[in-house]
């Protein structure tokens, strides 16, 4: 970095919070601290102009959980868990819509579909047991029927029925983080942009930027998400890598909506006539394991059959190719930890960061205030 003198002064201010990572987790935690003690003094540190990992690189779905990864999710956590990671998405999701005029962030309720392989038999065994899962969500959402079989006359190539969510939608994230800066900075938070922390000196509280410059803190709030093990190798954050393509303008796209495919490992959408696929990454899980961003070969290839098999001809339309750094685990229950007296994480969002982001930094904000004695 080559600073000024005015911006050796920004990074030595004393700040009350010192927040790592200027994403949905890092922004909205600032956002509740000053709404809830309107007297706390707040900075983000962001080491790109954006939010570097998934926040403004994710596909815009305004998802909670398809009735097969809910089905997984019991099979591996208990029905306990998984009631409470989908009730935090749910309440993230309505945090988020009530925090960022849905205009603004070209919030569509466009509904979401779950499509399987002809003969797939786990539809069968979802389509058995849709009214359990329905009685299950519908204690969170507050709608009876949030999941219902419909009938699939546009993709020849998968399962004569699909899985339809009215309640999910789609949105455009770099808009949404424009948003979510403009309240944060509105409401005094201080931004500090393309700032890289190559380490943390914990015994004197100071960031230790790449060129040796210091951003002191009193309370820090590490929101990295999948490159929290850069800085906190103890953290159970997996880093995962989503490789995401978005065609050219096409006609007469057969579909609209969010759609998911093989436990939501795969997912695309009609955007303003352009399909927009990612994914793909347990085709590769060991490579993809990285928070490292390119693509490979394997995955883009993967992805263009696939691409082709919901509209036929389209890998020769392809407009750009990107990628994305999720943090994942074993679990997927977000962490929230105190490292120390002084330092808090708020990572692993299991690829749900647009539903879970805003829930999670209100809860960060709350277990701040209480630590720093600020909230009963």
């Amino acid at each position: 970095m080559n600073l000024s003198f005015w911006e050796k002064e920004l990074l030595v201010e004393k700040f009350d919070v010192t927040i790592l990572g200027a994403g949905i987790t890092g922004i909205s935690t600032a956002i509740s601290l000053v709404e809830k003690n309107p007297g706390i003094r707040v900075c983000v540190v962001e080491r790109s102009g954006f939010s570097l990992g998934a926040s403004t690189k994710n596909a815009g779905f305004s998802c909670f959980g398809s009735p097969t990864e809910i089905l997984k999710d019991i099979q591996k956590m208990g029905e306990g868990q998984t009631y409470d990671i989908i009730k935090m998405r749910w309440d993230g999701l309505q945090m988020l819509k009530k925090r960022v005029n849905l205009t603004q962030m070209k919030y569509n309720d466009c509904g979401g579909y779950e499509i399987f392989m002809k003969n797939d038999p786990n539809f069968d065994e979802v389509k058995e047991k849709l009214g359990w899962i329905n009685t299950f969500v519908g204690d969170i959402t507050k709608h009876e029927n949030t999941y219902k079989t419909g009938r699939n006359s546009t993709l020849a190539a998968f399962h004569k029925e699909y899985i339809f969510n009215s309640l999910e939608g789609c949105l455009q994230p770099v808009l949404m983080m424009q948003q979510l800066h403009h309240t944060a900075q509105a409401l005094g938070v201080k931004l500090i942009s393309n700032a890289n922390v190559s380490h943390i000196d914990q015994v004197n509280k100071d960031l230790v930027l790449d060129s040796g410059d210091l951003i002191p803190y009193h309370i820090l709030c590490i929101c990295t998400n999948g490159f929290t093990g850069r800085l906190l190798p103890e953290i159970k954050v997996v880093p995962a890598r989503n490789q995401v393509l978005m065609t050219k303008p096409l006609s007469n796209i057969p579909f609209s909506g969010c759609y998911h495919f093989d436990k939501g490992y795969y997912y695309f959408r009609n955007y303003e006539n352009r399909i927009l696929l990612g994914g793909a990454r347990n085709f590769d899980p060991e490579s993809e394991s990285t928070d490292q961003f390119g693509l490979t070969e394997n995955i883009q290839q993967v992805l263009l059959q696939f691409l082709d098999k919901i509209y036929p001809g389209a890998h020769n339309h392809v407009d750009s190719w990107w990628s994305g750094i999720l943090g994942v685990g074993e679990e997927k229950t977000p962490i929230v930890q105190w490292i120390s007296d002084h330092i808090i994480c708020g990572v692993r969002l299991g690829g749900m960061g647009v539903a879970i982001g805003s829930y999670l930094g209100e809860n960060l904000a709350n277990e701040i205030l209480f630590r720093s004695g600020r909230k009963e």
